[in-house]
């Protein structure tokens, strides 16, 4: 195996944690906002924090440290539009999910566990169903189709 398979096997690696963590906090995402149930609110909630702590964060790290050694191995340069734009998206994906859509989550795994075994109240299915939140999770998985014509168009190579 060559230095750039191995780098590109590690960056895929990467890239599938995220799509796992992502697919995984989508579907709770969608579920959370359809429960009647505070405890199983907080269990989808717990879910997604841990999905995105685990897979989105050590998905990120692969991806990031495999790509940027995979960008010299295969010929490319840091400046090139295609590699930038991957820069610039990872950084403002990370802060939608980490600085936005996390602390939503936070504050909603904080709402279910003071009803405890209550169903949920009117407080916290608006705060579930909140049509930013959903926006932000939509341009999430929105943006893995822009990485993934990143990756594989190139544009400007």
């Amino acid at each position: 195996m060559s230095t750039e398979e191995f780098y590109l096997y590690g960056h895929l690696l990467g890239v599938f944690l995220l799509l796992g963590a992502a697919g995984l906090s989508t579907g709770a995402g969608i579920a959370v906002g359809r429960v009647t149930h505070a405890k199983t609110v907080l269990t989808l909630c717990n879910t997604i924090r841990y999905s995105e702590l685990f897979g989105t964060s050590a998905g990120a790290i692969l991806s990031i440290v495999f790509g940027s050694l995979l960008i010299s191995e295969a010929g490319y340069s840091f400046g090139d539009p295609w590699v930038s734009a991957a820069y610039a998206l990872f950084v403002v994906v990370l802060g939608i999910d980490h600085g936005f859509l996390m602390p939503r989550n936070n504050k909603a795994r904080a709402m279910a566990a003071a009803l405890g075994d209550a169903p949920v109240s009117v407080d916290l299915v608006q705060h579930l169903t909140n049509p930013l939140t959903t926006a932000a999770g939509v341009l999430l998985d929105i943006s893995f189709l822009v990485f993934l014509y990143l990756m594989i168009a190139k544009p400007g190579a």
